[in-house]
């Protein structure tokens, strides 16, 4: 799995470099540098559903260790997180970011690359912890995958690609805040476009647009990265990774 993962990453790199190769600065550009975005984070979230097998083909093994005292919940739960969960989550990002950024052309500058590299490992966590979760708290496979499938298409549904953040009803805007895929999505976009100009010719006429005023008519923070977008996904991934060992400890043992 782990070098499936590692390939598949180099791989897709290369065919989205290919794809939008010489990203230009207008109308169709700007489209391309969503739509690129987009994918990435369904690439990743989605594959991210792998890690519903983390735990659930190890559970009963797990009880019954467990409840011989081989080794504490704790012990467990450590072991996967920097041995399965953290290798597959980070490490693809960093190979995938590192080939398809410069591939495509993406704004040039050391920080704005390292930020684009620090978004996809910070989604990828997050999402990932996400359905580490579900795969502890639902024994049923088919339901856990059921479940997961769902998270992230909700999650995915909030992106701000969609649905314009001013049109979805009032009742609903609080399911934005906990959308992994929409912190990650307007970080991206942000880090990308906020200082870039859009130039475009039509019917004999010059146009010249500031994208950061495109992206504000899409429903995005202009201004955010840090707060909330990335402070966002550290705390999803805290949150999701806290209530996983909670779940373990105390819900996932053996019955009498």
């Amino acid at each position: 799995l782990m070098v499936a993962h590692f390939g598949l990453a180099i791989v897709l790199a290369l065919f989205c470099g290919v794809l939008y190769h010489g990203v230009t600065n207008d109308i169709s550009g700007f489209q391309n540098r969503l739509g690129l975005f987009f994918f990435i984070l369904a690439l990743f979230g989605f594959s991210c559903l792998t890690s519903l097998g983390v735990f659930a083909n190890e559970r009963a093994l797990f009880v019954r260790e467990r409840s011989n005292g081989y080794y504490t919940p704790l012990t467990y739960f450590t072991s996967k997180l920097l041995f399965d969960i953290v290798p597959l989550r980070v490490v693809p990002p960093l190979l995938f970011g590192g080939c398809v950024y410069f591939l495509v052309g993406l704004v040039p500058g050391v920080a704005e690359f390292w930020k684009f590299i620090l978004t996809l490992v910070l989604f990828s966590l997050a999402a990932s912890s996400a359905v580490f979760l579900i795969s502890i708290a639902i024994a049923d496979t088919g339901l856990a995958n059921l479940v997961g499938s769902l998270t992230m298409l909700f999650s995915l549904l909030f992106a701000g690609l969609l649905i314009n953040r001013d049109r979805i009803p009032y009742g609903f805007k609080w399911l934005q805040h906990l959308s992994f895929f929409h912190a990650a999505y307007e970080a991206l976009i942000v880090n990308e476009l906020r200082n870039l100009s859009l130039r475009e010719h039509k019917y004999g006429i010059d146009i010249e647009v500031p994208a950061a005023s495109i992206i504000s008519s899409f429903g995005f923070n202009s201004q955010a990265f840090w707060f909330p977008d990335i402070a966002t996904l550290a705390a999803l991934f805290v949150t999701f990774t806290t209530l996983s060992a909670v779940t373990l400890v105390v819900f996932v043992r053996e019955r009498k």
